[in-house]
């Protein structure tokens, strides 16, 4: 038996598409625009959206540490801070990943901070290791230079002194053993004399000149063999 046309069950009309969609993918709907920051420096990392509340149609969501203003305007060298009370940006020098040098040692370090830096650093790199820091540059310590010299001419004083005797040595036990030819008797006596000369040379203020040294009897074989220990 056919169904009476008046039992037949209505067909609700299909659902519109916006009526399918989640609320915050509903037509105009633009989720708000969010700055967000480093936790524990405040610096300004990146732009982002809040997110929908999903039980809760109109609510938005907002991730810790992100504030709702405009995004800062961040040049080369430099970053922002959000500000005390949440509502603005603080520029500041950004050094990080840069080398600075300490003004008492001219000691290089990579540094890690931002803002300005301390005093105490500068980005300045010391031409030399004898500069100093004077007021807002680095120049030549002319006293530390001065004694940096007297120091490598008193070492290579003790060193042409050792290498001095050791040929003396060698030469005067030709001599006693009467095994020296005319030229190793004449090359002792000149080894001892250049050994006199040599410790008669004042260096105890500052180094001598490249002409007040004594010339060795064989200046090729000394130069060899002082090069040989200061490397």
């Amino acid at each position: 038996m056919a169904n009476d046309p008046d039992e037949l069950i209505e067909v609700p009309a299909p659902l519109e598409l916006a009526e399918m969609l989640p609320w915050w993918q509903q037509p105009g709907i633009e989720p708000p625009k969010v700055c967000n920051v480093h936790r524990g420096t405040g610096e300004y990392l990146c732009v982002s959206e809040a997110d929908p509340s999903p039980i809760e149609p109109g609510v938005w969501l907002f991730p810790a540490y992100s504030y709702q203003i405009d995004a800062p305007e961040v040049e080369p060298g430099t970053a922002a801070l959000i500000n005390r009370d949440g509502n603005g940006w603080e520029i500041v020098p950004d050094h990080r990943g840069a080398t600075v040098y300490t003004t008492d040692t001219g000691e290089p370090r990579q540094w890690l901070a931002l803002g300005d830096l301390p005093e105490g650093y500068t980005l300045q790199a010391p031409s030399t290791e004898f500069d100093k820091w004077e007021g807002e540059q680095w120049v030549p310590d002319e006293a530390a230079i001065v004694e940096a010299a007297r120091i490598v001419a008193y070492r290579t004083q003790t060193l042409a002194s050792q290498y001095a005797t050791a040929r003396i040595n060698t030469l005067q036990d030709a001599v006693d053993l009467d095994m020296a030819t005319e030229a190793e008797a004449a090359a002792l006596t000149a080894w001892k004399v250049y050994r006199v000369e040599l410790s008669r040379m004042d260096i105890t203020t500052t180094a001598p000149a490249d002409d007040d040294w004594p010339a060795s009897p064989n200046d090729e074989a000394l130069a060899a063999w002082l090069a040989s220990q200061t490397e």
